[in-house]
Protein backbone atom coordinates (compact mmCIF):
# COMPACT_ATOMS: atom_id res chain seq x y z
CA UNK A 1 0.00 0.00 0.00
CA UNK A 2 3.08 2.50 -0.83
CA UNK A 3 2.08 5.57 -2.03
CA UNK A 4 -1.44 4.70 -1.52
CA UNK A 5 -1.86 5.00 1.66
CA UNK A 6 -4.29 8.01 2.10
CA UNK A 7 -7.80 7.16 3.05
CA UNK A 8 -9.44 7.60 0.02
CA UNK A 9 -6.67 5.22 -2.00
CA UNK A 10 -7.63 2.43 1.12
CA UNK A 11 -11.58 3.17 0.31
CA UNK A 12 -10.93 3.34 -4.05
CA UNK A 13 -8.94 -0.48 -3.33
CA UNK A 14 -11.23 -1.91 -1.00
CA UNK A 15 -13.81 -0.91 -3.48
CA UNK A 16 -12.14 -1.74 -6.42
CA UNK A 17 -11.30 -5.52 -4.93
CA UNK A 18 -14.59 -6.30 -4.63
CA UNK A 19 -15.74 -4.99 -7.90
CA UNK A 20 -13.10 -7.76 -9.45
CA UNK A 21 -14.11 -10.23 -6.99
CA UNK A 22 -17.48 -10.32 -8.41
CA UNK A 23 -18.97 -8.99 -5.05
CA UNK A 24 -20.46 -6.30 -7.15
CA UNK A 25 -20.94 -6.30 -10.86
CA UNK A 26 -21.73 -5.36 -14.03
CA UNK A 27 -24.45 -2.75 -14.06
CA UNK A 28 -24.90 -3.31 -9.83
CA UNK A 29 -25.38 -0.01 -8.01
CA UNK A 30 -22.42 1.04 -5.21
CA UNK A 31 -23.79 2.41 -1.90
CA UNK A 32 -24.36 5.91 -1.91
CA UNK A 33 -21.90 7.90 -0.95
CA UNK A 34 -23.22 8.75 2.11
CA UNK A 35 -23.34 5.40 2.96
CA UNK A 36 -20.10 4.10 2.19
CA UNK A 37 -19.10 6.97 4.38
CA UNK A 38 -21.11 6.04 7.08
CA UNK A 39 -20.70 2.30 6.91
CA UNK A 40 -16.61 2.74 6.81
CA UNK A 41 -16.92 6.01 9.00
CA UNK A 42 -14.89 8.38 6.95
CA UNK A 43 -15.81 11.56 5.40
CA UNK A 44 -17.60 12.17 2.95
CA UNK A 45 -15.18 13.93 0.76
CA UNK A 46 -12.81 10.74 1.42
CA UNK A 47 -15.41 8.46 -0.31
CA UNK A 48 -16.39 11.04 -3.38
CA UNK A 49 -12.48 10.81 -3.87
CA UNK A 50 -12.49 7.34 -4.03
CA UNK A 51 -15.30 6.79 -6.35
CA UNK A 52 -14.29 9.53 -8.55
CA UNK A 53 -11.17 7.80 -8.52
CA UNK A 54 -13.06 4.54 -9.68
CA UNK A 55 -15.02 6.14 -12.35
CA UNK A 56 -11.79 7.71 -14.15
CA UNK A 57 -10.02 4.14 -13.87
CA UNK A 58 -13.00 3.31 -15.27
CA UNK A 59 -14.74 0.84 -12.63
CA UNK A 60 -17.87 2.79 -12.94
CA UNK A 61 -19.95 5.41 -13.98
CA UNK A 62 -21.37 8.27 -11.84
CA UNK A 63 -24.02 10.77 -12.06
CA UNK A 64 -25.70 12.76 -9.81
CA UNK A 65 -29.25 11.20 -10.67
CA UNK A 66 -28.29 7.62 -10.96
CA UNK A 67 -25.43 7.68 -8.52
CA UNK A 68 -22.70 5.10 -8.65
CA UNK A 69 -22.72 1.55 -11.06
CA UNK A 70 -20.34 -1.06 -11.83
CA UNK A 71 -18.93 -0.35 -15.65
CA UNK A 72 -16.72 -3.29 -16.08
CA UNK A 73 -17.82 -6.43 -17.45
CA UNK A 74 -15.82 -9.25 -16.07
CA UNK A 75 -15.93 -13.34 -17.26
CA UNK A 76 -16.34 -15.96 -14.55
CA UNK A 77 -12.91 -17.37 -14.57
CA UNK A 78 -11.75 -13.56 -14.78
CA UNK A 79 -13.31 -12.90 -11.12
CA UNK A 80 -11.40 -16.06 -10.40
CA UNK A 81 -7.78 -14.70 -11.60
CA UNK A 82 -8.43 -11.33 -10.32
CA UNK A 83 -8.83 -13.32 -6.09
CA UNK A 84 -6.17 -15.38 -6.81
CA UNK A 85 -3.53 -12.29 -8.00
CA UNK A 86 -5.08 -10.30 -5.34
CA UNK A 87 -4.13 -12.33 -2.77
CA UNK A 88 -1.00 -14.17 -4.02
CA UNK A 89 0.48 -10.76 -3.92
CA UNK A 90 -0.40 -10.00 -0.82
CA UNK A 91 0.63 -13.38 0.90
CA UNK A 92 4.08 -12.47 2.54
CA UNK A 93 1.64 -9.19 4.47
CA UNK A 94 -1.18 -11.24 5.45
CA UNK A 95 0.35 -13.73 6.82
CA UNK A 96 3.02 -10.96 8.52
CA UNK A 97 -0.15 -9.41 9.91
CA UNK A 98 -1.62 -12.52 11.48
CA UNK A 99 1.60 -12.98 13.31
CA UNK A 100 0.72 -9.39 14.58
CA UNK A 101 -2.48 -9.49 15.49
CA UNK A 102 -2.03 -11.10 19.06
CA UNK A 103 0.81 -8.71 19.96
CA UNK A 104 -0.60 -5.47 18.77
CA UNK A 105 -4.70 -5.95 18.95
CA UNK A 106 -5.50 -8.38 21.72
CA UNK A 107 -4.53 -6.31 24.84
CA UNK A 108 -6.20 -3.36 23.30
CA UNK A 109 -9.21 -4.99 22.03
CA UNK A 110 -9.73 -6.39 25.91
CA UNK A 111 -9.34 -2.87 27.57
CA UNK A 112 -11.14 -1.19 24.72
CA UNK A 113 -14.24 -3.99 25.49
CA UNK A 114 -13.72 -3.20 29.27
CA UNK A 115 -14.01 0.35 28.79
CA UNK A 116 -17.18 0.39 26.22
CA UNK A 117 -20.46 2.19 28.06
CA UNK A 118 -23.54 0.54 28.16
CA UNK A 119 -25.00 2.65 24.93
CA UNK A 120 -21.75 1.13 22.76
CA UNK A 121 -22.29 -2.36 24.07
CA UNK A 122 -26.18 -1.86 22.76
CA UNK A 123 -24.98 -0.57 19.74
CA UNK A 124 -22.38 -3.18 19.07
CA UNK A 125 -25.33 -5.57 19.98
CA UNK A 126 -27.64 -4.00 17.64
CA UNK A 127 -25.06 -4.44 14.72
CA UNK A 128 -24.53 -8.03 15.57
CA UNK A 129 -28.38 -9.07 15.40
CA UNK A 130 -29.53 -6.81 12.65
CA UNK A 131 -27.00 -6.31 10.49
CA UNK A 132 -27.66 -3.51 7.65
CA UNK A 133 -25.19 -4.38 4.43
CA UNK A 134 -22.43 -6.60 3.50
CA UNK A 135 -20.16 -8.10 6.42
CA UNK A 136 -16.96 -5.77 5.43
CA UNK A 137 -18.94 -3.05 6.19
CA UNK A 138 -21.02 -4.18 9.24
CA UNK A 139 -17.13 -5.12 10.73
CA UNK A 140 -15.85 -2.18 10.07
CA UNK A 141 -18.24 -0.22 12.00
CA UNK A 142 -17.88 -3.07 14.86
CA UNK A 143 -13.89 -1.97 14.83
CA UNK A 144 -14.75 1.31 14.95
CA UNK A 145 -17.24 1.15 18.21
CA UNK A 146 -15.07 -1.16 19.83
CA UNK A 147 -11.49 0.87 19.70
CA UNK A 148 -13.70 4.29 19.82
CA UNK A 149 -14.03 3.18 23.96
CA UNK A 150 -10.10 4.29 24.07
CA UNK A 151 -10.73 7.45 22.41
CA UNK A 152 -7.32 7.29 20.39
CA UNK A 153 -7.49 8.62 16.88
CA UNK A 154 -3.97 7.48 16.17
CA UNK A 155 -5.12 3.78 16.92
CA UNK A 156 -8.10 3.75 15.34
CA UNK A 157 -6.36 4.68 12.14
CA UNK A 158 -4.04 1.75 13.12
CA UNK A 159 -6.50 -0.92 13.52
CA UNK A 160 -8.84 0.16 10.51
CA UNK A 161 -6.09 0.78 8.00
CA UNK A 162 -5.10 -3.07 9.02
CA UNK A 163 -9.09 -4.14 8.95
CA UNK A 164 -8.92 -2.92 5.39
CA UNK A 165 -5.87 -4.47 4.26
CA UNK A 166 -6.48 -7.81 4.90
CA UNK A 167 -9.61 -8.77 6.70
CA UNK A 168 -12.33 -7.01 4.92
CA UNK A 169 -11.31 -8.30 1.05
CA UNK A 170 -10.89 -11.82 2.80
CA UNK A 171 -15.07 -11.20 4.17
CA UNK A 172 -16.04 -10.16 0.89
CA UNK A 173 -15.85 -13.52 -0.46
CA UNK A 174 -19.13 -15.01 0.36
CA UNK A 175 -17.16 -18.24 0.79
CA UNK A 176 -14.96 -17.25 3.86
CA UNK A 177 -17.77 -16.57 5.64
CA UNK A 178 -18.77 -20.22 6.42
CA UNK A 179 -15.80 -20.09 8.73
CA UNK A 180 -17.97 -17.43 10.77
CA UNK A 181 -21.43 -19.28 10.65
CA UNK A 182 -22.24 -18.50 14.08
CA UNK A 183 -22.04 -14.83 12.81
CA UNK A 184 -21.07 -12.36 15.05
CA UNK A 185 -22.02 -14.96 17.61
CA UNK A 186 -18.12 -14.55 19.41
CA UNK A 187 -18.67 -10.80 19.77
CA UNK A 188 -22.03 -11.51 21.06
CA UNK A 189 -20.65 -13.98 23.41
CA UNK A 190 -17.96 -10.70 24.10
CA UNK A 191 -20.24 -8.09 25.13
CA UNK A 192 -21.97 -10.82 27.36
CA UNK A 193 -18.89 -10.98 29.21
CA UNK A 194 -18.44 -6.98 29.25
CA UNK A 195 -22.11 -7.55 31.02
CA UNK A 196 -21.10 -9.86 33.45
CA UNK A 197 -17.40 -7.98 34.21
CA UNK A 198 -16.13 -11.39 33.46
CA UNK A 199 -12.56 -9.94 32.62
CA UNK A 200 -10.88 -13.03 32.56
CA UNK A 201 -13.66 -14.98 30.52
CA UNK A 202 -12.89 -12.00 27.98
CA UNK A 203 -9.09 -11.99 27.55
CA UNK A 204 -9.92 -16.02 26.58
CA UNK A 205 -12.40 -14.93 23.98
CA UNK A 206 -10.81 -12.07 22.28
CA UNK A 207 -7.83 -14.31 22.15
CA UNK A 208 -9.98 -17.22 20.73
CA UNK A 209 -11.51 -14.62 18.06
CA UNK A 210 -8.22 -13.73 17.02
CA UNK A 211 -7.21 -17.39 16.02
CA UNK A 212 -10.08 -18.26 15.10
CA UNK A 213 -9.70 -15.23 12.34
CA UNK A 214 -5.85 -16.29 11.72
CA UNK A 215 -6.86 -20.06 11.52
CA UNK A 216 -9.43 -19.23 8.47
CA UNK A 217 -7.32 -16.88 6.34
CA UNK A 218 -4.49 -19.61 6.61
CA UNK A 219 -6.42 -22.21 5.37
CA UNK A 220 -8.09 -20.07 2.64
CA UNK A 221 -4.11 -19.61 1.37
CA UNK A 222 -3.54 -23.18 1.83
CA UNK A 223 -6.72 -24.30 -0.15
CA UNK A 224 -7.89 -21.76 -2.16
CA UNK A 225 -4.60 -19.40 -3.68
CA UNK A 226 -2.37 -21.50 -5.69
CA UNK A 227 -0.52 -18.79 -7.52
CA UNK A 228 2.54 -17.25 -7.42
CA UNK A 229 2.32 -13.77 -9.59
CA UNK A 230 5.65 -12.43 -11.08
CA UNK A 231 4.64 -8.79 -9.86
CA UNK A 232 6.47 -7.64 -6.98
CA UNK A 233 4.45 -8.34 -3.87
CA UNK A 234 2.30 -5.72 -1.90
CA UNK A 235 3.38 -4.90 1.57
CA UNK A 236 1.11 -3.37 4.65
CA UNK A 237 2.30 0.36 5.21
CA UNK A 238 0.74 2.72 8.11
CA UNK A 239 -0.10 5.69 7.89
CA UNK A 240 0.35 7.50 11.03
CA UNK A 241 -1.53 10.81 9.57
CA UNK A 242 -4.82 10.81 7.64
CA UNK A 243 -2.99 12.56 4.77
CA UNK A 244 0.35 11.64 3.31
CA UNK A 245 1.21 15.68 2.25
CA UNK A 246 1.24 16.45 5.94
CA UNK A 247 5.68 17.18 5.38
CA UNK A 248 5.67 20.18 7.91
CA UNK A 249 5.07 17.25 10.72
CA UNK A 250 7.37 14.56 9.16
CA UNK A 251 10.05 17.19 8.72
CA UNK A 252 9.59 18.34 12.19
CA UNK A 253 9.69 14.42 13.78
CA UNK A 254 12.51 13.83 11.43
CA UNK A 255 14.59 16.87 13.01
CA UNK A 256 13.60 16.04 16.79
CA UNK A 257 14.55 12.33 15.98
CA UNK A 258 17.86 13.83 14.59
CA UNK A 259 18.40 16.06 18.18
CA UNK A 260 17.45 12.97 20.26
CA UNK A 261 20.47 11.19 18.77
CA UNK A 262 22.58 13.85 19.03
CA UNK A 263 23.46 14.89 15.68
CA UNK A 264 22.03 18.63 16.79
CA UNK A 265 23.49 19.09 20.55
CA UNK A 266 21.73 22.02 22.85
CA UNK A 267 22.72 25.15 21.79
CA UNK A 268 24.07 23.74 18.51
CA UNK A 269 22.62 25.63 15.11
CA UNK A 270 20.47 23.87 12.91
CA UNK A 271 21.73 24.28 9.18
CA UNK A 272 20.17 26.70 7.27
CA UNK A 273 16.57 26.13 5.35
CA UNK A 274 18.08 25.98 2.27
CA UNK A 275 20.54 23.33 3.33
CA UNK A 276 17.88 21.35 4.87
CA UNK A 277 15.29 21.60 2.16
CA UNK A 278 18.19 20.32 -0.27
CA UNK A 279 19.23 17.58 1.90
CA UNK A 280 15.62 16.42 3.05
CA UNK A 281 14.05 16.83 -0.74
CA UNK A 282 11.60 19.50 0.54
CA UNK A 283 10.64 23.56 -0.51
CA UNK A 284 12.43 26.03 1.26
CA UNK A 285 8.88 26.64 2.72
CA UNK A 286 8.24 23.68 3.99
CA UNK A 287 11.40 24.03 5.97
CA UNK A 288 10.49 27.69 7.71
CA UNK A 289 6.79 26.35 8.43
CA UNK A 290 8.69 23.44 10.08
CA UNK A 291 11.27 25.26 12.34
CA UNK A 292 8.00 27.50 13.27
CA UNK A 293 6.36 24.32 14.57
CA UNK A 294 9.88 23.75 16.47
CA UNK A 295 9.81 26.49 17.95
CA UNK A 296 6.37 27.03 18.92
CA UNK A 297 6.92 23.41 20.46
CA UNK A 298 10.35 24.63 22.42
CA UNK A 299 12.63 22.33 20.53
CA UNK A 300 14.27 25.48 19.48
CA UNK A 301 14.64 29.04 18.92
CA UNK A 302 15.52 31.25 16.24
CA UNK A 303 17.42 34.10 16.53
CA UNK A 304 17.45 36.77 14.05
CA UNK A 305 20.32 36.95 11.24
CA UNK A 306 21.94 34.25 13.66
CA UNK A 307 19.94 30.58 12.77
CA UNK A 308 17.85 28.25 14.41
CA UNK A 309 19.07 27.13 18.21
CA UNK A 310 18.73 23.92 19.83
CA UNK A 311 17.27 24.02 23.38
CA UNK A 312 17.74 22.48 26.52
CA UNK A 313 14.82 20.28 27.73
CA UNK A 314 14.32 23.13 30.95
CA UNK A 315 14.26 25.66 27.89
CA UNK A 316 12.45 23.34 25.88
CA UNK A 317 9.27 23.58 28.76
CA UNK A 318 10.07 27.10 29.18
CA UNK A 319 9.47 27.91 25.45
CA UNK A 320 6.50 25.58 24.75
CA UNK A 321 3.76 27.20 23.38
CA UNK A 322 1.41 25.17 25.33
CA UNK A 323 -1.85 26.81 24.32
CA UNK A 324 -1.89 26.84 20.64
CA UNK A 325 -3.85 24.45 18.94
CA UNK A 326 -1.48 22.87 16.59
CA UNK A 327 1.53 22.00 19.70
CA UNK A 328 -1.85 20.94 21.63
CA UNK A 329 -2.36 18.42 18.83
CA UNK A 330 1.15 17.18 18.82
CA UNK A 331 0.97 16.69 22.45
CA UNK A 332 -2.11 14.85 22.09
CA UNK A 333 -0.73 12.38 19.24
CA UNK A 334 2.38 12.10 21.70
CA UNK A 335 0.24 10.85 24.46
CA UNK A 336 -2.24 8.28 22.26
CA UNK A 337 1.17 6.47 20.95
CA UNK A 338 2.47 6.41 24.71
CA UNK A 339 -0.83 4.79 25.28
CA UNK A 340 -1.00 2.31 22.22
CA UNK A 341 2.88 1.77 23.22
CA UNK A 342 1.71 0.84 27.05
CA UNK A 343 -0.99 -1.67 25.44
CA UNK A 344 1.63 -3.38 23.24
CA UNK A 345 4.71 -3.34 24.55
CA UNK A 346 4.74 -6.12 27.06
CA UNK A 347 3.55 -8.92 24.10
CA UNK A 348 6.02 -7.15 21.46
CA UNK A 349 9.03 -7.19 23.60
CA UNK A 350 8.39 -10.79 24.44
CA UNK A 351 8.41 -12.22 21.08
CA UNK A 352 11.01 -9.96 20.31
CA UNK A 353 13.47 -11.00 23.01
CA UNK A 354 12.57 -14.63 21.90
CA UNK A 355 14.06 -13.98 18.31
CA UNK A 356 17.12 -11.95 19.56
CA UNK A 357 20.29 -13.74 19.18
CA UNK A 358 23.35 -13.25 21.69
CA UNK A 359 24.74 -9.79 19.49
CA UNK A 360 21.12 -8.19 19.71
CA UNK A 361 21.24 -9.08 23.20
CA UNK A 362 24.53 -7.36 24.01
CA UNK A 363 23.45 -4.52 21.60
CA UNK A 364 20.67 -3.66 24.22
CA UNK A 365 22.20 -4.02 27.55
CA UNK A 366 25.47 -2.23 26.08
CA UNK A 367 23.25 0.12 25.21
CA UNK A 368 21.39 0.49 28.92
CA UNK A 369 24.91 0.35 30.78
CA UNK A 370 25.78 3.50 28.47
CA UNK A 371 22.48 5.23 29.13
CA UNK A 372 24.26 4.65 33.43
CA UNK A 373 27.11 6.27 32.61
CA UNK A 374 25.52 9.17 30.48
CA UNK A 375 23.42 10.35 34.11
CA UNK A 376 20.16 11.27 31.53
CA UNK A 377 17.97 8.13 32.92
CA UNK A 378 14.72 9.18 30.76
CA UNK A 379 15.93 7.82 27.61
CA UNK A 380 15.54 4.15 29.33
CA UNK A 381 12.02 4.30 27.72
CA UNK A 382 12.69 5.23 24.66
CA UNK A 383 15.74 3.04 24.11
CA UNK A 384 13.78 -0.22 25.31
CA UNK A 385 11.04 0.16 22.89
CA UNK A 386 13.73 1.05 20.24
CA UNK A 387 14.76 -2.93 20.73
CA UNK A 388 11.51 -3.59 19.16
CA UNK A 389 11.70 -2.28 15.84
CA UNK A 390 15.37 -2.92 15.40
CA UNK A 391 15.02 -6.95 16.11
CA UNK A 392 11.27 -8.04 16.31
CA UNK A 393 10.57 -10.71 13.51
CA UNK A 394 7.30 -9.53 12.79
CA UNK A 395 7.90 -6.64 10.25
CA UNK A 396 3.89 -5.29 10.85
CA UNK A 397 5.56 -4.81 14.38
CA UNK A 398 8.60 -3.45 13.50
CA UNK A 399 6.69 -1.01 10.70
CA UNK A 400 4.42 0.17 13.44
CA UNK A 401 6.62 0.89 16.61
CA UNK A 402 8.92 2.92 14.36
CA UNK A 403 6.01 5.49 13.16
CA UNK A 404 5.27 5.34 16.79
CA UNK A 405 8.52 5.84 18.34
CA UNK A 406 8.74 9.12 15.60
CA UNK A 407 5.72 10.45 17.21
CA UNK A 408 6.54 10.00 20.50
CA UNK A 409 9.02 12.64 19.96
CA UNK A 410 6.63 14.89 19.88
CA UNK A 411 6.84 14.42 23.87
CA UNK A 412 10.10 16.78 23.33
CA UNK A 413 8.91 19.44 25.78
CA UNK A 414 8.03 17.41 28.44
CA UNK A 415 11.25 15.97 29.22
CA UNK A 416 12.22 17.81 31.77
CA UNK A 417 8.77 17.60 34.06
CA UNK A 418 9.55 15.16 35.90
CA UNK A 419 11.63 17.58 38.08
CA UNK A 420 15.34 18.14 38.47
CA UNK A 421 17.96 16.14 37.02
CA UNK A 422 18.33 14.04 40.44
CA UNK A 423 14.17 13.43 40.77
CA UNK A 424 14.46 12.24 37.30
CA UNK A 425 17.24 9.79 37.67
CA UNK A 426 16.05 8.31 40.99
CA UNK A 427 12.65 8.03 39.55
CA UNK A 428 14.32 5.69 35.79
CA UNK A 429 17.02 4.20 37.59
CA UNK A 430 15.34 0.93 39.26
CA UNK A 431 13.74 0.60 35.63
CA UNK A 432 17.51 0.67 34.23
CA UNK A 433 18.68 -1.85 36.72
CA UNK A 434 15.66 -4.34 36.67
CA UNK A 435 16.19 -4.52 32.88
CA UNK A 436 19.77 -4.77 32.83
CA UNK A 437 18.84 -7.89 35.52
CA UNK A 438 16.01 -9.21 33.91
CA UNK A 439 18.73 -9.23 30.22
CA UNK A 440 21.34 -10.85 32.78
CA UNK A 441 19.22 -13.48 33.15
CA UNK A 442 17.70 -14.09 30.44
CA UNK A 443 13.82 -13.76 31.21
CA UNK A 444 12.16 -12.12 28.45
CA UNK A 445 8.87 -12.43 30.53
CA UNK A 446 10.55 -10.63 33.56
CA UNK A 447 11.58 -8.05 30.72
CA UNK A 448 8.06 -7.67 29.16
CA UNK A 449 6.53 -7.26 32.56
CA UNK A 450 9.31 -4.52 33.68
CA UNK A 451 9.02 -2.31 30.22
CA UNK A 452 4.75 -2.57 30.68
CA UNK A 453 4.65 -1.61 34.01
CA UNK A 454 7.57 1.43 33.13
CA UNK A 455 5.45 2.40 30.16
CA UNK A 456 2.49 2.64 32.54
CA UNK A 457 3.76 4.90 35.10
CA UNK A 458 4.85 7.17 31.86
CA UNK A 459 1.56 7.16 30.68
CA UNK A 460 -0.11 7.81 33.86
CA UNK A 461 2.30 11.04 34.24
CA UNK A 462 2.55 12.05 31.31
CA UNK A 463 -1.84 11.70 30.78
CA UNK A 464 -1.98 13.98 34.25
CA UNK A 465 0.56 16.84 33.13
CA UNK A 466 -0.92 17.05 29.66
CA UNK A 467 -4.45 17.36 31.23
CA UNK A 468 -3.52 20.09 33.86
CA UNK A 469 -1.16 21.98 30.86
CA UNK A 470 -5.17 21.92 28.73
CA UNK A 471 -4.05 20.03 26.11
CA UNK A 472 -7.53 18.65 24.90
CA UNK A 473 -8.39 15.81 24.63
CA UNK A 474 -5.70 13.53 27.17
CA UNK A 475 -8.01 13.54 29.95
CA UNK A 476 -10.04 11.59 27.35
CA UNK A 477 -7.32 8.69 27.46
CA UNK A 478 -8.11 5.61 29.56
CA UNK A 479 -5.02 4.44 31.41
CA UNK A 480 -4.31 0.80 30.43
CA UNK A 481 -4.55 -2.21 32.66
CA UNK A 482 -2.14 -4.81 32.79
CA UNK A 483 -2.45 -8.24 30.98
CA UNK A 484 -3.46 -11.02 32.23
Amino acid sequence: MKNGSELYQIVYSLLAAQIEFGTYRFGDPLPKMEETARWLSVSLDTVRAAYLQLKQNGYITLTKKAGAAVSMRFRQEEFEEHIQTFFALRRDAVADLCQSLGPLFSHAQWFALKNAGPKQLDELERLCLRPETLPPYVMVRHVRLIYGALNNDLLLRLVWQAFLFYQAPFLSLPENLAAFEDGDGPLLDMIGLCRRKDWNGLWQAVAANQNQLTSAIRQFYADRIAIKPDKEPVSFYWNAYEKSSQRCYSLALGLLNEIHLGRYQTEQFLPSPAKIGEEKRVSVTTVRRTLTLLNQLGATRSINGVGTQVLSAADSSRNCDFSRPVIQKRLLDFAQSLQILTLTCGACLEITFDAMDAPAVRWWRKRLLDLKESGRYESVVFDSLEVIPQFSPVRAVREIYRQLLKILIWGYPLRSLHGSREQINGFYLPYINSLLEGITQGDGKRLSNDLEKMLLCEFRFAAARLEELGVRGASGLPVPEPRF
